[in-house]
């Protein structure tokens, strides 16, 4: 037992993930923080779908798991009798199996009787599109993180619409804040809000909506200058070919890139696109000397995913879902 006010395992948990290496030797901002971090047993990351079970130089142990069940893992602390405190450490990673399990009947009656209580509200109809609106990107990319996707083209045209009247000329967001295909799945899945349907057209639901923009963010417009635009489209290229949650979905401009140039020189030049997304000559000044106003969501615009911080210039719009299910409703049939 251990003493009064002692402490005898402290392990720190975290939204950081690795990025690169190998189960036993990652890299990246998990594997960063666990060789910098003193009087700590373990440290457990999270965030980019990553294995990671290592036993770092300075003693730590650092675990991440696999997302959305996949794995899981078991880690063990023993304890030494005195005031050692952890003397042995070990990880170990598991897929886990529903054979021979049986749901718990308390719990499935409990979750039975929130999705009836959620289905008149993530069932109703808020529009319809003439085409399937999938996560994945036009590289096929299945979590819309490489290149351009359609769902990332419904959100960006909805910022930017919505704020147009106040002077928008341009949205951006990150692909990695869009999580699900925005059209109701075909066939139908049991228990996902949707019916079921014959296409075209596509129906979308609020519930659908929802799960393509989970996180309650917020849209923010602000100002920003040519060359602080090409360094937030620089970011969102910078880690490309690697499949990155960074990857900017655009709307009111097109900038063309090269992955072969150092990051931070790849974006080559933006011209003005036309309201049907398709692009014009008008030129983009991507200087200091010309200034634009945009709509962004709050992550970005306070420095997440790597994006410039501008929490200080910009203005709290409306919620970032309820702009995307809006411009649905008024722009059915999607096309």
């Amino acid at each position: 037992a251990a003493l009064a006010g002692s402490t005898d395992a402290i392990v720190a948990l975290g939204h950081e993930g690795a990025t690169g290496g190998t189960v036993t030797d990652p890299t990246g901002p998990l594997a960063d923080i666990a060789d910098s971090v003193e009087n700590v047993d373990t440290v457990i990351g999270d965030h980019n779908d990553l294995q990671v079970d290592s036993l770092r130089s300075n003693g730590v142990l650092v675990t991440e798991n696999r997302g959305k069940g996949i794995r899981f893992t078991r880690i063990r602390l023993v304890i030494g009798p005195g005031n050692e405190g952890v003397v042995y450490k070990t990880a170990d990673y598991h897929k886990p199996w529903t054979i021979g399990v049986t749901p718990d009947p308390a719990i499935q009656a409990r979750i039975d009787e929130l999705n009836a209580q959620l289905a008149p509200i993530l069932g109703t109809g808020i529009g319809e599109s003439t085409k399937f609106i999938p996560r994945a990107d036009q590289c096929g990319g299945g979590t819309g993180r490489t290149c351009e996707s359609l769902v990332g083209n419904v959100v960006t045209d909805s910022m930017r619409t919505r704020y147009s009247s106040i002077g928008v000329q341009f949205a951006v967001t990150n692909s990695g804040g869009l999580r699900a295909d925005l059209t109701c799945p075909n066939p139908d899945l049991a228990g996902d809000f949707c019916p079921s349907y014959a296409p075209p057209p596509y129906p979308i639901t609020r519930g659908q909506s929802l799960a393509v923009l989970p996180f309650g963010n917020i849209v923010v417009t602000l100002s920003v200058n040519g060359a602080e635009l090409k360094t937030m489209l620089e970011n969102g290229v910078s880690r490309m070919p690697a499949v990155d949650g960074r990857f900017p979905q655009v709307s009111g401009l097109c900038f063309t890139y090269d992955i072969a140039a150092a990051a931070g020189s790849r974006v080559t030049s933006a011209v003005v696109a036309n309201a049907d997304g398709s692009c014009t000559s008008t030129p983009v000044d991507l200087t200091a000397t010309s200034t634009y106003k945009i709509a962004e969501n709050d992550f970005m615009a306070t420095g997440g995913d790597g994006y410039p911080n501008f929490a200080s210039r910009m203005t709290t719009q409306d919620i970032m879902e309820q702009v995307t299910a809006d411009y649905i409703t008024a722009s059915s049939p999607l096309s």
